[in-house]
């Protein structure tokens, strides 16, 4: 029996059968089948095919992390708006009060020296003492 070498074929007369004839004869010859993992050397042809579906994979990988960096982009300017909003509804809950903006209404109390502020709904947001431009030392002058 002829010594075999990693990488050459059983015999040379196999090279002129199908793939199915290949396996059928070695099936007649062979002392046990088992299915298991191995390395195959490749040929130069084999090699060029690979390093031509690398080029390939290669370009599909860049594509596609372009279109995850544009789905990332996209995303994060649908949540920016939402998280914004989270955060001030997190800060009202937390400091049990939120920032408004609108009129504020300033009703001053001279006997007792304080100025309190009152939204357009009449509720009171603040109050201070007067300062010293604001005590009145005359009474008021009312329309008449």
């Amino acid at each position: 029996m002829a010594q075999f070498k990693v990488g050459e074929l059983y015999d040379d007369s196999f090279r002129k059968l199908t793939p199915q004839e290949r396996k059928d004869n070695l099936q007649g010859v062979m002392y046990e089948g088992k299915e298991k993992s191995y390395t195959k050397n490749l040929t130069e042809d084999e090699l060029l095919d690979r390093k031509e579906e690398f080029a390939e994979v290669g370009l599909k990988l860049s594509e596609m992390a372009d279109e995850k960096k544009n789905f990332i982009d996209h995303l994060k300017l649908q949540t920016k708006p939402v998280t914004e909003k989270s955060k001030t509804l997190l800060n009202a809950i937390k400091f049990r009060s939120e920032q408004r903006f609108g009129i504020i209404y300033s009703v001053d109390d001279q006997e007792e020296g304080m100025m309190y502020f009152f939204d357009e709904n009449a509720y009171c947001v603040d109050a201070r003492p007067l300062t010293r431009e604001e005590r009145q030392t005359k009474l008021k002058k009312l329309n008449s």
